[in-house]
């Protein structure tokens, strides 16, 4: 069987990482174990993890704020000063040409209501006929992101039992959480963003 990148990473590395995991806090030693079958164990648990990911997008979605390919395509709300950005987006992730987007994708769809929902996935159409560009890249990487993310909550669920009474580890567990939450926050809008800059060179 051919790996690709993105199998070996969001596969092989979160299921090794969650086999170590569940060897500290079973004391199993993983070490005894042939290497086949390691790894044969090690991709079950990241394919199972990956289902999970994908199970628990919505919730990431929610926690997010919402799909990042909807706020890309969302009029930016005026700030405190009641000012409003000509951009969306998030961070310094920013889609300066959102209304040209909007504009065109619902002339497209013949719909002056159609949702971002909608739009988006008309967008992705173009995308994905187009095998040169860097849209699968970037939805590796989300995924990836995503993964991690799983990886990093199922893992302090198993770990943190066995050291509940040590501050620093909830400290640790909690900041690793945060910041792989916000990075694959991130590398949403990096993908959902490609994807319209993408519908927009055929334009």
């Amino acid at each position: 069987m051919n790996f690709k990148y993105y199998d070996v990473l969001s596969t092989l590395i979160s299921g090794v990482v969650l086999l170590f995991v569940l060897s500290i806090v079973i004391d199993w030693d993983i070490n005894d174990i042939n290497v086949t079958v390691l790894l044969s164990l090690a991709y079950v648990m990241g394919y199972m993890l990956n289902a999970l990911s994908a199970l628990l997008e919505p919730l990431y979605y929610w926690f997010m704020g919402d799909k990042p390919s909807d706020k890309l395509l969302k009029a930016p709300k005026p700030n405190c000063c009641s000012k409003t950005r000509n951009y969306t987006g998030f961070g310094s992730i920013r889609f300066y040409e959102y209304k040209k987007a909007v504009k065109l994708l619902k002339q497209e769809l013949d719909d002056d209501k159609a949702c971002e929902g909608k739009m988006f996935g008309k967008a992705m159409s173009y995308s994905n006929s187009n095998e040169k560009t860097r849209v699968p890249d970037f939805n590796a990487q989300y995924a990836f992101s995503r993964v991690m993310l799983t990886l990093a909550i199922v893992s302090a669920s198993i770990i943190m039992p066995k050291f509940y009474d040590l501050w620093w580890v909830w400290l640790i567990a909690l900041a690793v959480i945060i910041l792989i939450g916000r990075r694959c926050k991130e590398r949403g809008y990096y993908y959902a963003r490609e994807v319209l800059i993408e519908y927009l060179k055929t334009k």
